[in-house]
């Protein structure tokens, strides 16, 4: 009996030995929980604030990317100006020493916005922190379309001089022909392609990918098919002309209806619009071939018999598409593209 009461006095110690232990235990990791939760709550506050701040920079930075490259001073306040106002689209505030203007390929063809911020705590004031700092920049380039899908299956020639943006051109299917609608314009060419390399002079074929452009990925430095034939009419048909029921058939829109000057470059209000297409400019390395130079924007107000397409061609940001690097030989094609720089 005396061996069972020395035993039970013994547990009782240890447990009372044990509750100790662990209250000791509780009240030094205490701090370390309180820290791990000011660690996961508040870190996830300026992470999250981060994210916005640089969707913000990211947003100013691509509207800003569209008036270069340039070293206007009158076009830089103007980048200036779309990047505050996209900045503060997106509830972030920043001033025109926030954007920087810097050079890779050409003057002042890259631009970085920095937006600043801060993130409010819900732990850290207990400690007398109450916000976190917190700064994003964002960094857009600008460069030219070195491929696309949709594009036309027609390489334009430059005529002497090259095209002026904005300018009424008529372009002509061949060296000759027009059938009198260029009479009162001024003139290019451009040749029926085998865009999509189809291995075909198909005039039908032709004709379908005039209405919805190309199939495929077209890039800057390959060597396309010149199709065989007389293709002028199904240069008609696809375009839509002389009654035909193609691309711009029953679509009434105009010039300005879709297209606005932009200083010395042009805004695309709607890009939908069948109107607008992108054009191959091309050389001919031989008579049956064209390499792909780069490419343009081109608007179709109208279009007439033998082939023959009038229209403006305008220096653009076109969406989508592959960058490739800014220089002024392919610049003054005017098919443009901003990318995002990390």
């Amino acid at each position: 009996m005396n061996r069972l009461l020395a035993w039970i006095r013994r547990m009782r110690a240890a447990s009372v030995d044990e509750c100790g232990t662990v209250t000791v235990m509780f009240a030094l990791s205490l701090p370390l929980v309180i820290g791990m939760q000011m660690l996961v709550v508040d870190g996830s506050r300026v992470f999250v604030e981060r994210r916005a701040l640089q969707n913000a920079a990211d947003a100013a930075a691509l509207a800003a990317a569209q008036y270069l490259p340039t070293t206007d001073p009158a076009r830089l306040v103007l980048a200036r100006e779309e990047a505050i106002g996209f900045a503060a689209t997106n509830g972030v505030t920043i001033g025109p020493a926030d954007i920087e203007f810097t050079t890779d390929t050409t003057p002042f063809d890259r631009v970085t916005v920095r937006a600043q911020g801060s993130a409010p705590f819900f732990f850290a004031p207990g400690i007398g922190i109450n916000t976190g700092a917190v700064s994003s920049l964002g960094t857009a380039q600008l460069g030219v379309v070195g491929g696309l899908i949709g594009v036309m299956p027609w390489g334009a020639v430059a005529p002497a001089g090259g095209f002026v943006f904005g300018e009424q051109y008529c372009l002509k299917l061949g060296s000759s022909g027009g059938g009198g609608v260029c009479d009162d314009h001024d003139q290019g060419n451009f040749y029926a392609l085998d865009i999509d390399d189809n291995g075909t002079s198909s005039a039908s074929t032709y004709r379908d990918l005039i209405i919805s452009g190309s199939n495929t990925v077209v890039r800057a430095g390959q060597v396309k098919d010149v199709v065989s034939g007389n293709m002028n009419g199904p240069t008609q048909q696809g375009t839509g002309c002389s009654g035909n029921s193609g691309r711009i058939s029953g679509d009434t829109s105009t010039f300005d209806d879709i297209v606005v000057a932009d200083g010395d470059s042009y805004r695309v209000l709607d890009w939908s619009s069948p109107r607008l297409v992108i054009i191959p400019r091309v050389e001919f390395p031989d008579s049956q071939h064209a390499l792909i130079l780069g490419f343009s924007a081109f608007f179709i107000e109208s279009c007439g018999s033998n082939g023959a397409v009038v229209g403006r061609f305008i220096d653009t940001v076109v969406p989508g598409g592959e960058w490739a690097p800014y220089n002024a030989a392919v610049g003054a094609f005017g098919s443009l593209a901003v990318r995002l720089v990390r």
